[in-house]
C-alpha cells in the first residue's frame, strides 16, 4: 500500500493496514496484546492519513491497566511522547478535530472499568493539547465548564494523581512528553514563579497604563474581538482623562504591577460598589511574556486583600467568554460563573462576557 504520512517514529513499525476488527476481538480485554494491538492500529490509521482516528486508537492503549513490569512497555512505553508528535505534526488538511475538546468529555464523562486512572490519563492528555494547540484554534469546552462549573486541573494535581493511581510509569513518560514537548517548541518546559511589587498609583501615572494597555490588548484580543472594537475600547477606556475620572467619580483604585527586572509588566483596576459589599475588578492584564509566572495570581490576592479592608465581601469581575486562557486562571483562584451577560458597549460592539465571583 502506497501510506499517505510517513512512518511515526514513536509507534511500532508496521508492513501492513491494521484494521479496527483487530482491535474488538479482544472485547473487554485489556492486556499487552491489546495494547500492542492499539499501537500498530494507530500507527496504520496515522499512515493511512487518519490523525484524528489514530488518537482514537492511543486513546484505546491508555485504557489498559499494565503494570511497569510488562515487557510490552519497555520496548513501547505509555504514548504520551506519540500523542505529543501527531499534535506537533497534524498535517495540514488532515481531520484532526479537537483532540483538547475531546479529552476534556473524555476525563469528565468516563465509565468503569479503572475510571480514575483513565480520568486522569485523559486530563494528562489534554494537558498536553494545551501546551501544543493554539488555543483560538483548539479551545475548550466553555460551556461545559460554565454548566458544571468545571476547571481544567493544575499540571501539579495531575501529576500529583498520575503518580498515586498509575501501575506503571504515568508521570515519568507523561513528564518526559512535557520535556520534550517544551524542546520541540523552543520554550522552557516550566515558568519560574516571578517576583513582582503591586502598588497603588495616581492619576500622573495613567499614562503607564495607557501605554501598557496599546501594548497587551492588540496582542491578546485578536481572534477574541475584531481590531476595531480593539481600537475602539482602547480609544475610549485608556485614555489619562477618561481613566482620571474613574477615579474622581467612582473612587476607582488603579495600580501597576511590576515584575522583577522588568518594571511594568501589567495594570489593574476596581472599585467598591456603593451600598454592596462587592468589589468589581475592571481591569487585570499582564504583558504575554509575563504569562504564567504566578502574577495574575498575586495580583488577584493583593486585589482580595484590598477588597477586605474596604469591607467587601465578594469579589467580581466579566470575563470574554471566548477567552479560555482567562476564565481558566480565574477559576483557579476561586471565580464561579454567576451570570452571562452581554452589554452594549456602543459604535455597534457588544461585550458578551460571563460574570464570575469569588467569595472573600
Amino acid at each position: 500500500m502506497a501510506w499517505v504520512n510517513p512512518s511515526h517514529p514513536f509507534l511500532p513499525v508496521i508492513d501492513r493496514v491494521h484494521q479496527a476488527a483487530e482491535i474488538t476481538a479482544f472485547g473487554k480485554t485489556r492486556n499487552a496484546a491489546f495494547y500492542q494491538a492499539c499501537l500498530h492500529y494507530a500507527q496504520s490509521l496515522w499512515q493511512e492519513g487518519l490523525p484524528a482516528r489514530s488518537i482514537l486508537a492511543l486513546n484505546r492503549a491508555l485504557s489498559c491497566p499494565l503494570r511497569l513490569d510488562e515487557s510490552v512497555l519497555r520496548e513501547h512505553p505509555l504514548p504520551y511522547q506519540a500523542l505529543a508528535w501527531i499534535l506537533l505534526h497534524r498535517p495540514s488538511g488532515q481531520f484532526i478535530g479537537n483532540p483538547r475538546r475531546h479529552w476534556q468529555h473524555l476525563a469528565t464523562r468516563m465509565v468503569e472499568p479503572d475510571k480514575e486512572l483513565r480520568t486522569w490519563r485523559a486530563w494528562a492528555c489534554g494537558y498536553l493539547a494545551r501546551e501544543i494547540l493554539p488555543e483560538l484554534e483548539f479551545p475548550p469546552d466553555i460551556r461545559q465548564m460554565r454548566e458544571e462549573n468545571l476547571c481544567e486541573p493544575r499540571r501539579d494535581e495531575i501529576a500529583e494523581k498520575l503518580a498515586a493511581l498509575s501501575p506503571a510509569d504515568d508521570l515519568g513518560q507523561w513528564q518526559a512528553a512535557l520535556a520534550w514537548t517544551a524542546g520541540q517548541l523552543g520554550r522552557s518546559s516550566r515558568h519560574p514563579v516571578a517576583a513582582c511589587r503591586i502598588r497603588r498609583i495616581g492619576a500622573e501615572e495613567l499614562p503607564v497604563v495607557q501605554k501598557l494597555a496599546h501594548r497587551i490588548w492588540p496582542a491578546v484580543y485578536p481572534g477574541i474581538i475584531s481590531p476595531a472594537q480593539i481600537d475602539y475600547m482602547l480609544s475610549v477606556w485608556y485614555h489619562p482623562s477618561a481613566m482620571a475620572r474613574e477615579m474622581e467619580l467612582r473612587s476607582t483604585w488603579f495600580a501597576l504591577i511590576e515584575a522583577a527586572g522588568h518594571g511594568p509588566s501589567g495594570y489593574l483596576s476596581f472599585e467598591k460598589y456603593p451600598n454592596t459589599d462587592i468589589c468589581f475588578i475592571n481591569k487585570l492584564y499582564l504583558l504575554p511574556e509575563m504569562h504564567g509566572q504566578g502574577i495574575g495570581a498575586a495580583a488577584l490576592d493583593w486585589t482580595a486583600e484590598r477588597a477586605r479592608e474596604l469591607g467587601c465581601q465578594r469579589l467580581q469581575l466579566r470575563v470574554n467568554k471566548a477567552n479560555s486562557p482567562a476564565i481558566r486562571a480565574y477559576q483557579r483562584a476561586g471565580f464561579q460563573f454567576i451570570e452571562d451577560i452581554c452589554t452594549d458597549i456602543g459604535n455597534g460592539f457588544v461585550m458578551d462576557d460571563f460574570r464570575m465571583e469569588k467569595p472573600l
